[in-house]
């Protein structure tokens, strides 16, 4: 490989959420946490360079999103997921979460219905109840922790008169399905005969594991004035505190809303860092791409093997994308806070609560598997050791 994923990067007291927040047992287990779904890789070269070139330049005024910053964006759109996308469909804010508060305040009034698919980010929920719109769930169906859309349920959802928009998480967070062109092409059949207008969080599209496609909702026959785009380079290339991302709107008049909404409330503003590394993410960083999602294919691999071995009584289901493993503990048989007091005090690992991501993910847990290899190991070790640690406390 040309890219070094295996070297440690020491996080701590720089103010990063995952590390320094972190319990007090973790800390001192010296463990890397596995919650939080920023990488513990350094992100690629190309882009440090651009980054002390920022630096050197000295002035780091009001940015944005400029002619250069628009051809490197869609030159990467059109090569990585075949989307043409345009310069007058842009907008461009801090992050995908508040692009998504921001597009719910814009599309839907207060009291009216939005559609998530659950389990799915915590955010969503947020979105929604904190804007006093209505959480509706069109749970997905789970078959031995393989996850897929539940069309009947979704229709329901959508005929409903305070049902206005829907949430797709694409690719899903946690459960790290990479949605089929044939499901997409359903969703849209749904939503657009019931005029429920689609946000496509795709924060992950980049991040596909072999063997699998992303498409985006974009690119669905007839769907393109019927949803907006939320993507961001901060999941895709480690860049997350430079707090920059772009919404996809094809059609004027949400576009215009979106636009006046978010002109109010945040700015279209981008940060004088995050230009720079954005050019250089979507111009001269796809080999680090591609051999930073063959690193995480091994890792994955690695994880489903170890719980075959040595811990079966866990599940897992097969991540088609994203770098989060989403594994079914309820086989030890135990409350998730009693899952949650054996990870951190016993096995001395921060995993993210399954039950942050909907009721039906209580008892599951979500693995960030975006580490050295060696350092992944390190946690499932340490695991085992402390689920048979407790099987044995048990038998006495």
């Amino acid at each position: 490989m040309r890219y070094n994923f295996d070297s440690v990067t020491d996080r701590r007291e720089t103010g990063a959420i995952k590390w320094d927040s972190a319990p007090e047992a973790i800390k001192n287990a010296g463990t890397v946490p596995l919650t939080i779904a920023d990488m513990e890789f350094k992100t690629a070269p190309e882009i440090i360079s651009a980054l002390r070139e920022a630096t050197a330049h000295g002035i780091f005024g009001y940015t944005y999103a400029d002619k250069e910053y628009f051809g490197a964006l869609k030159g990467f759109m059109k090569r990585r997921h075949g989307l043409d996308v345009e310069r007058e469909w842009l907008l461009c804010t801090s992050g995908v979460v508040p692009a998504l508060g921001i597009a719910v305040r814009a599309l839907t009034e207060p009291g009216e219905g939005v559609v998530i698919q659950t389990p799915v980010y915590p955010p969503f929920y947020g979105a929604i109840a904190d804007n006093s719109r209505v959480i509706v769930e069109n749970p997905l169906k789970c078959d031995n922790c393989a996850y897929s859309m539940d069309f009947d349920d979704l229709e329901t959802k959508c005929a409903r008169d305070d049902v206005r928009l829907m949430i797709l998480c694409n690719p899903h967070n946690p459960i790290g399905r990479v949605w089929t062109r044939e499901e997409l092409q359903r969703v849209h059949e749904i939503t657009s005969r019931h005029g429920v207008t689609v946000i496509s969080d795709e924060i992950h599209g980049e991040l596909i594991l072999p063997g699998n496609k992303h498409t985006s909702f974009a690119l669905i026959d007839g769907a393109a004035d019927n949803c907006v785009i939320c993507t961001a380079m901060s999941k895709t290339f480690n860049l997350a505190g430079m707090m920059c991302s772009n919404i996809f709107v094809k059609d004027k008049h949400k576009r215009d809303i979106i636009k006046e909404r978010l002109q109010r409330e945040a700015g279209m503003c981008i940060g004088a860092f995050s230009r720079y590394a954005a050019i250089a993410a979507f111009t001269e960083c796809d080999d680090w791409l591609d051999e930073l999602m063959e690193y995480v294919a091994g890792n994955f691999e690695m994880l489903y093997s170890f719980i075959d071995e040595r811990l079966p009584m866990l599940k897992y289901t097969r991540a088609e994308g994203t770098y989060l493993a989403w594994v079914d503990m309820r086989g030890l048989n135990m409350s998730e806070d009693e899952l949650n007091e054996l990870l951190v005090n016993e096995a001395g690992i921060l995993l993210e609560r399954g039950s942050h991501f909907g009721k039906s993910g209580e008892c599951f847990m979500r693995i960030n598997t975006a580490l050295p290899r060696r350092e992944l190991k390190h946690a499932l070790e340490r695991l085992e050791a402390a689920v048979y640690r407790r099987i044995k406390k048990e038998e006495k």
